[in-house]
């Protein structure tokens, strides 16, 4: 399987995957990279100190043609600097900081500070992107191996780590999958079952150097990191892309008219991630306790709209019916269960199930929806089954 990176040239233009991770973003401007979680940045393009300077859609804009286009960066910041310096956002300057109410002489832009915008922009699209098709093809392909770095310089944690092959759906890929730094340029391969196999199989425990704290000096927020991996990169961009996509839809179509919220509903069943988390595919034990496995637990897709009387009844904020992970592994959903879903809230029977929680009957089908505890802003489809051939189950 060819393995992307930006200065592979096996593309002349990368696949839709690379180039629809930084297009999806919107813009958000920031003091300091730390402003912004993880999340957040997954589903933002943000620049620190760029507010006040009118430039965000500058730099995402050329971005995506660098991305599009297979621009290197020399190309890319021979066609952006020029508007930067025009809009003045170039070298020093004094800023308000606006955490702390001190003025401070800052860097805007810079050639240092660009090579770091245009490297961790295009990384973690190429790393987004050959996630997604990782995902599409594991069935046959159901292994990585991490792959030596070409650093002149490499970390000696990530040399460690080379050679080491998990399932894709491994934990670890959640925190090691590459990039694992700013500049770091380690990759992974996909294999099949018989190379795995041919050399020796999977690896049993890989090299392990413990932990550190990371304090957030602008909050005081301490987490912790693997030895190794640089702040703010112990993710995985396109699982933590995956969720934060989700719920960037849910709040998009909260705040839709009731038409476009209906068109929208429509379009769920056919979502990535709600066909993953029906199927079955993503390894998942309800019985584990392991943090790891109850956050993975709570992954969730939307896959319908609620009616306002509906949600008022189930005392939700949201509209919008999601299907987590967890509820899943347990129900064997049939195919096009989201357009039945959406039929049973718009025009099936309710009745009180418990608290938070209401039973729809209607065309054969019942399905019940709960608003998690300390959750109004959340409703989930619980169950789903056939009415004529299953009791009603007793809730939870």
């Amino acid at each position: 399987m060819a393995e992307l990176h930006p200065d592979d040239p096996t593309f002349d233009r990368p696949p839709a995957e690379v180039r629809r991770f930084l297009e999806a973003k919107g813009v958000q401007p920031s003091w300091h990279w730390q402003d912004l979680s993880f999340d957040e940045h997954a589903v933002a393009f943000s620049v620190a100190k760029s507010a006040g300077y009118d430039i965000l859609a500058d730099l995402k804009a050329s971005l995506q043609t660098a991305i599009d286009e297979r621009q290197d960066f020399a190309a890319w910041r021979a066609g952006i600097e020029p508007t930067l310096k025009a809009k003045g956002w170039w070298g020093r300057t004094r800023q308000l900081d606006p955490a702390t109410g001190e003025m401070r002489t800052v860097m805007l832009g810079s050639p240092g500070r660009l090579q770091t915008i245009y490297w961790g922009n295009v990384t973690t699209a190429y790393a987004a992107g050959e996630w997604e098709r990782i995902q599409r093809t594991k069935r046959v392909l159901p292994y990585l191996e991490y792959l030596h770095t070409i650093s002149e310089h490499p970390r000696p944690q990530h040399l460690a780590w080379v050679g080491t092959i998990k399932p894709v759906d491994d934990p670890w890929w959640r925190t090691h999958y590459p990039p694992n730094g700013w500049r770091c340029k380690c990759r992974v391969r996909q294999l099949a079952d018989g190379e795995v196999e041919r050399k020796g199989g999977p690896t049993d425990e890989p090299a392990d150097f413990g932990a550190k704290d990371f304090v957030k000096k602008r909050t005081g927020e301490v987490s912790q990191v693997p030895v190794g991996i640089d702040p703010g990169w112990a993710q995985n961009p396109g699982q933590s892309r995956t969720q934060a996509v989700a719920d960037l839809i849910a709040g998009r179509l909260d705040a839709m008219g009731e038409d476009a919220r209906a068109a929208a509903a429509a379009d769920l069943a056919d979502s990535w991630l709600a066909k993953r988390i029906a199927s079955g595919t993503i390894p998942f034990d309800p019985t584990s306790s392991d943090p790891d496995m109850v956050a993975r637990g709570r992954i969730a897709a939307p896959i319908a709209v609620l009616p306002e009387r509906l949600a008022k009844r189930l005392g939700a904020t949201t509209r919008v019916v999601r299907l987590r992970l967890r509820e899943a592994s347990e129900a064997k959903l049939p195919d096009g269960f989201a357009a039945t879903v959406q039929d049973l809230v718009e025009f099936g029977r309710a009745r009180a199930a418990g608290e938070g929680r209401v039973t729809l009957t209607g065309g054969g089908w019942e399905a019940r929806l709960a608003v998690p505890e300390g959750e109004a802003n959340a409703v989930i489809l619980e169950r789903l089954w056939k009415a004529e051939s299953a009791p009603e189950p007793s809730s939870p």
